[in-house]
């Protein structure tokens, strides 16, 4: 089983490597975490609109990043999944 630590790092990773692209980057918010049983869910945004908060630079659409305590699988979760969670 993972740790929050390791499950941190995952979730970065995999924003890094398959959900950022040229037109926006992703970021890990701040604090905006948690586990629930075996899964850890990440809460995340542009990069763009953490460091500014201007709306022109929020993602619209997408929802947290989940990642399997068992096996390490990440996915990101769509808006509605996210909201039916309602962790953050």
């Amino acid at each position: 089983m993972l740790d929050m630590e390791e499950a941190t790092r995952l979730a970065k990773k995999f924003l890094d490597e398959r959900v950022s692209h040229e037109g926006m980057v992703f970021e890990l918010v701040e604090g905006e975490r948690a586990q629930v049983g075996s899964t850890f869910y990440f809460d995340c945004q542009s990069a763009a609109y953490l460091r500014t908060g201007e709306l022109r630079g929020m993602a619209v659409g997408t929802g947290y990043v989940s990642v399997d305590g068992e096996t390490g699988e990440c996915r990101m979760l769509g808006a509605t999944e996210s909201a039916q969670l309602d962790l953050f």
